[in-house]
């Protein structure tokens, strides 16, 4: 990764959508920005992160007492976001009656939980943390809307939650959007386009920004086709690992599979829907994950495991070994 600014202390990076800020559990989510970078740069260290499907500015520390400081820049508020994204329907419409500032800022308040049994889903709940997004249309349509958004608060997936409390999810966002707003877009439309605070060490100003050409008119963007995989590649490369049959399943929606093994061992890959899979981590430690189109999963011979279908249910390719 090639910063778009680095000094001593400091480097900031324009992270793309679809990959991880940091390593994520499971050898198939090692690779991220934050291992990128500290293969060039030893030193660097994580101070905050972009959700994997959002992409743009991210600032990473160099050294212990850097990251300190940018975090204590975080704590305080001293450090400002504006993010761009693009949202299903037109909010200024249907929020007509929540009042704006003279430069047309209005305000979402939504306490956010996690979703504790659907993780890492997270509500707008009473007994969430207090949290605090504002936004302002930039650009309407008769599908969607281009607004500009400001996380006041910090929390998981915040603007991504907000929006869709009030009723206009992010187009192409695999957590929150229905499936015909998901289908819009390939990737999450949303985008961290500016980030400003006082230097940690001199106190100057320090601004960066990295526009998008996003619209709220269809396509909404112009995005760069991600090769696919075939089932016939797929099928392939199983037998060539050593499996013994390939074959597609699906499931219907919100079925739910208690605690079980297979006498195979299994690799499958997403190809529609979404699922929860509970199993033990590498460590042994447990750990429920959530699997979009795309991503892969392994089982082996009498594993135990536990299965939970989305709203959507699910379709995978699956490989056994028996």
């Amino acid at each position: 990764m090639t910063p778009i600014y680095e000094d001593e202390h400091l480097l900031v990076l324009e992270k793309p959508s679809g990959l991880l800020s940091v390593p994520g559990r499971g050898p198939d989510k090692q690779d991220c920005l934050a291992s990128r970078v500290q293969a060039v740069y030893p030193e660097a260290l994580v101070v905050h992160r972009l959700d994997q499907d959002t992409s743009g500015l991210l600032v990473m520390a160099r050294g212990i007492e850097a990251q300190r400081r940018m975090s204590r820049l975080f704590e305080t508020r001293q450090v400002h976001k504006r993010y761009m994204a693009v949202v299903a329907g037109q909010p200024l419409q249907s929020q007509q009656a929540v009042p704006a500032d003279e430069d047309g800022w209005r305000t979402i308040d939504g306490p956010i939980l996690l979703d504790w049994e659907r993780r890492p889903i997270h509500i707008v709940h009473p007994d969430g943390k207090a949290s605090r997004s504002r936004w302002r249309a930039q650009q309407s349509s008769d599908t969607a809307t281009l607004v500009e958004l400001e996380p006041v608060t910090g929390r998981t997936h915040q603007l991504r939650v907000h929006l869709q409390s009030i009723g206009h999810p992010m187009l192409g966002d695999a957590l929150y959007a229905p499936a015909p707003v998901r289908a819009l877009s390939p990737r999450l439309m949303l985008h961290a386009q500016s980030l400003a605070f006082p230097h940690p060490f001199t106190d100057a100003p320090m601004a960066f920004e990295v526009p998008t050409d996003w619209s709220a008119h269809a396509p909404y963007g112009h995005f760069t086709e991600v090769p696919t995989m075939s089932f016939e590649a797929f099928k392939q490369q199983a037998l060539a690992e050593g499996f013994d049959e390939v074959l597609e399943r699906t499931w219907e929606p919100n079925v739910v599979l208690e605690t079980h093994t297979h006498p195979f061992a299994v690799k499958a890959r997403v190809t529609a829907g979404q699922l929860w899979l509970s199993c033990a981590a590498p460590d042994g430690s447990p750990q429920k994950r959530y699997l979009t189109p795309g991503d892969e999963f392994s089982l082996n011979r009498d594993e135990p495991h536990a299965e939970q279908y989305g709203p959507e249910g699910a379709t995978y390719w699956v490989a056994r070994k028996n």
